[in-house]
């Protein structure tokens, strides 16, 4: 997978489950944001995890 298509997935996917983490939260607060900030970091760490993983054993299959 290209990097920058990589990076990008990742970046919206986190973004993607800060926002609706704040939406069903419905409380904005410093400590709030700043929970569903590390939040969403993590989960995107563990994303780009499951995207890489995901991305060497197709690339195995295929060859």
């Amino acid at each position: 997978m290209e990097r920058k298509r990589f990076i990008a997935q990742v970046g919206i996917a986190a973004i993607l489950y800060v926002l609706i983490s704040l939406i069903l939260e419905k409380e904005i607060t410093k400590e709030v944001l700043i929970r569903e900030l590390r939040d969403g970091g993590v989960f995107g760490l563990v994303y780009a995890f499951f995207l890489w993983v995901w991305n060497r054993f197709k690339s195995k299959k295929d060859s």
